[in-house]
């Protein structure tokens, strides 16, 4: 099996069209057309990390956090951090793959996954995407009306939360002349045709646009065929930044801050504003979430749990809303075991291992 064979499957359940734009999701460095034969999952790259993917066999590494994000490298040299980990991948024959903004944002990704462990219920979207799609309107004879819908559906096209193939057909009159040097499929030159057609609507993330395209070319019986695309302003229920949600039963402030420790196994958090309202409705976000707090405001909640809040942040709430700072990696390390779950769910034919020396060391004096 391939190594992009099993970044395809990763990239269905979580696309890359759903990273930020600041983001570098994906591929960091190395050759997908190389059969894989192993998988070590991490948190963060190091060269450590590579060098026990080294041992283990694995050839794929795949990260939460990419190596770097797209303001990109200027040169790549051994004695810079991120430059020695591309040559030593490289050296190995390695592929480095990094899964961020995109399972952040995904359905069942990192989010859903914080808002599960704090035990949150009726979740919606904090910052839901928008602007990411797009549909194709396409004008096609009746009898090829099946074929060029399928042959949509099977490049990305109709895909709307859990289900695919979704579409929208009506039909009507199309009218056009062939002019002379043309080569109708149906009709003659100078002559005007009526022709019975479908009008075949569907919706598609934007980065497959040019796939969309060619597709119509390649499956449209006409030699010029007639299709529109338009840009779509919907914002998404199931995908984006942060997750807002009920807990079961309201709780006090303090009985709020050991609930979370207790259920994000951690020890130490900090937080501020609104000590003394009662907890239930509550909006989180992995990593570092502090430009959504005014996100989290607006959806009303009485908490806001993320991480890397700096200090002037916590007044930004006005002492409205809880404002809860667990730490960066305390929000988003379960992120490794939900990669690890899809790749043993969906591949049996090679190892898959959750790094064994990555260790976050914080130390309190």
């Amino acid at each position: 099996m391939l190594i992009k064979e099993v970044t395809a499957c990763l990239e269905r359940r979580f696309p890359l069209w759903l990273q930020e734009d600041f983001d570098n999701c994906g591929v960091q460095c190395g050759d997908v057309l190389q059969e894989v034969t192993g998988v070590m999952v991490c948190f963060e790259m190091s060269i450590q990390i590579i060098e026990e993917a080294i041992a283990k066999g694995a050839n794929l590494v795949i990260s939460h956090h990419p190596l770097m994000l797209r303001r990109g490298l200027c040169k790549i040299q051994p004695s810079d951090r991120v430059g020695a980990m591309i040559c030593k991948a490289l050296e190995h024959k390695m592929v480095l793959y990094s899964m961020h903004t995109n399972i952040d944002s995904a359905a069942g990704g990192g989010n859903d996954a914080f808002a599960e462990k704090l035990g949150l219920q009726e979740l919606s979207v904090m910052e839901p995407h928008a602007g990411h799609l797009r549909k194709v309107v396409v004008f096609v004879p009746t009898d090829h009306a099946d074929r060029l819908r399928q042959a949509l559906a099977d490049v990305g096209c109709g895909k709307i939360g859990n289900y695919d193939s979704c579409a929208y057909l009506m039909s009507g009159t199309g009218t056009f002349r062939p002019l002379e040097g043309s080569n109708p499929f149906i009709g003659k030159e100078m002559q005007l045709e009526r022709v019975v057609e479908e009008r075949v609507e569907m919706i598609f993330p934007a980065n497959i646009m040019y796939k969309v395209i060619d597709t119509i070319y390649k499956n449209h019986p006409y030699e010029e065929p007639a299709f529109d695309i338009l840009r779509l302003e919907n914002a998404s229920r199931t995908e984006g930044l942060g997750r807002v949600g009920f807990l079961p039963n309201p709780m006090s402030t303090l009985e709020f801050l050991q609930y979370v420790k207790e259920k994000m196994e951690i020890q130490h958090l900090r937080y501020a504003g609104a000590s003394e309202r009662m907890i239930q409705k509550v909006a989180v976000c992995g990593g570092g979430g502090a430009s959504f707090i005014e996100s989290a405001m607006a959806s009303g909640a009485d908490a806001y749990v993320t991480g890397d809040v700096k200090y002037h942040d916590f007044f930004r709430s006005n002492d409205s809303m809880l404002i809860v700072d667990i730490g960066h990696y305390e929000s988003e390390y379960f992120i490794k075991e939900i990669i690890y779950k899809e790749l043993k769910e969906n591949f049996s034919t090679f190892a898959v291992s959750i790094a064994e020396l990555e260790k976050l060391k914080i130390f309190n004096i």
